[in-house]
C-alpha cells in the first residue's frame, strides 16, 4: 500500500503531465497562407502547390487568404502583428526585403517582428513590353526614352516594390526618364500590360513566362548579371554596358517571430520536402524560377543580408523612402 506521501507526489506529477498528455500535434486547424498581393500574383502561383503538400503531409488544409495593399505591408503587418502559433504565415517576394530601404515607416519590423520559415524559389526579374511598344532592345527602349523623355511609363507592383526600386536603379544607370505607374500587387500591373495601358515593366519570370509564349508580351533582357538557362537566345541587361545590373525574384515563407522553434522546424522540413518532388519542381520551372530548399536559420540570415544590399542600392540612387 502506497503512503500518503507517495499518493501525493504521484498526483502530482500526473496533473503536470496532463498538457503534454492531451497536447494536440501542430497542426491540430487550418493554416492561412497570408499572401500580401491580390489573386493571380507570383505569391499565388508558388504558394498554393506547396500548401497542397503541406496539407498532404501534415494532414490539415493550407489557405491561402489575401491581404493585399502598400506594397505588401499590409499582409507583413498583419502577421508579424498574429499569435505565434504557426497557423498564420506569410508568402514574401523580394519587394519584402526592399521595403526597409523605399519606405519612410513601416507598421512592423522587418528583423524583429518577422522570422523565416523556409524559401521557397528565386529567379531572375525580366523586362517585358507590350506588344504595342516598338521596343527590341535594351538599346532600343534607352533611345527611345532619350528621345522622347517622359513619354513611356512603367508598371511595378506597389511603390517600395522591388520591381520599382529596380526600374528606378536602371533609370538613374541609363540616364533616362520613364514615367512610374504602381498597381496593388503583380497581376493587376500585367493584366494592365498586356492591355496596353502601361508600356513596359521589370517583373519576375514565373508571371510573365506564360505571357510571354503566348506571345502577349515581348522578351526583351533578362534581368541578371548572365543569360538565363529558361531564354537562352535573350541577353542580359548587363550585355548592354550596365555592369552590376540585377534584379532577383525571391519568395518564401515567414512567420511570426515569437513562433516556437518545433513549429518553424516542422513547417521547414515538410515545406523542403515539399519542394524536392518532382511536380512541384516541373510547376517552378513553368513559372521560370528554381525551387530554393535551405533552414530557416539560413534563410533568416539571408533575409538581413539582403535588406542590407538594397538598402545599400537605395542610398546609391538616392531614393527617398516613401517616394
Amino acid at each position: 500500500m502506497k503512503s500518503p506521501f507517495a499518493v501525493y507526489w504521484c498526483v502530482v506529477f500526473g496533473l503536470a503531465a496532463l498538457p503534454a498528455a492531451y497536447a494536440q500535434p501542430y497542426p491540430a486547424k487550418p493554416v492561412r497562407i497570408i499572401s500580401p498581393f491580390a489573386p493571380g500574383g507570383p505569391t499565388d502561383l508558388l504558394s498554393r502547390p506547396v500548401g497542397a503538400k503541406l496539407h498532404e503531409a501534415l494532414g490539415q488544409p493550407f489557405i491561402v487568404d489575401y491581404k493585399a495593399g502598400a506594397a505588401g505591408a499590409i499582409g507583413a503587418e498583419y502577421v508579424a502583428k498574429a499569435a505565434p502559433d504557426g497557423y498564420t504565415i506569410l508568402v514574401i517576394t523580394g519587394s519584402f526585403t526592399a521595403a526597409p530601404a523605399t519606405t519612410a515607416v513601416l507598421p512592423y519590423d522587418s528583423l524583429k517582428d518577422l522570422t523565416g520559415v523556409s524559401p521557397l524559389a528565386r529567379g531572375h526579374s525580366v523586362l517585358v513590353v507590350n506588344s504595342r511598344t516598338p521596343v527590341q532592345s535594351v538599346k532600343d527602349l534607352v533611345a527611345l526614352a532619350k528621345a522622347q523623355p517622359g513619354k513611356l511609363n512603367y508598371a511595378s507592383a506597389g511603390p517600395g516594390s522591388i520591381i520599382h526600386l529596380g526600374m528606378e536603379r536602371f533609370k538613374l544607370m541609363a540616364k533616362i526618364d520613364v514615367l512610374h505607374v504602381p498597381y496593388k500587387g503583380v497581376a493587376p500591373a500585367m493584366q494592365d500590360l498586356i492591355g496596353g495601358y502601361v508600356d513596359l515593366m521589370f517583373v519576375g519570370t514565373s508571371p510573365a513566362v506564360g505571357h510571354i509564349r503566348a506571345g502577349k508580351l515581348r522578351l526583351v533582357a533578362i534581368a541578371g548579371p548572365q543569360r538565363s538557362d529558361a531564354f537562352p537566345g535573350t541577353p542580359a541587361v548587363a550585355e548592354f554596358g550596365y555592369p552590376g545590373f540585377e534584379i532577383t525574384s525571391t519568395y518564401g515563407f515567414l512567420a511570426p517571430a515569437a513562433t516556437p522553434r518545433a513549429i518553424i522546424s516542422r513547417l521547414n522540413e515538410a515545406t523542403g520536402k515539399a519542394l524536392s518532388q518532382a511536380d512541384i519542381k516541373r510547376a517552378y520551372a513553368s513559372f521560370g524560377v528554381d525551387v530554393w530548399i535551405d533552414s530557416a536559420e539560413r534563410y533568416t540570415a539571408w533575409i538581413g543580408e539582403d535588406i542590407a544590399r538594397w538598402i545599400a542600392v537605395a542610398k546609391a540612387i538616392k531614393f527617398q523612402p516613401g517616394a
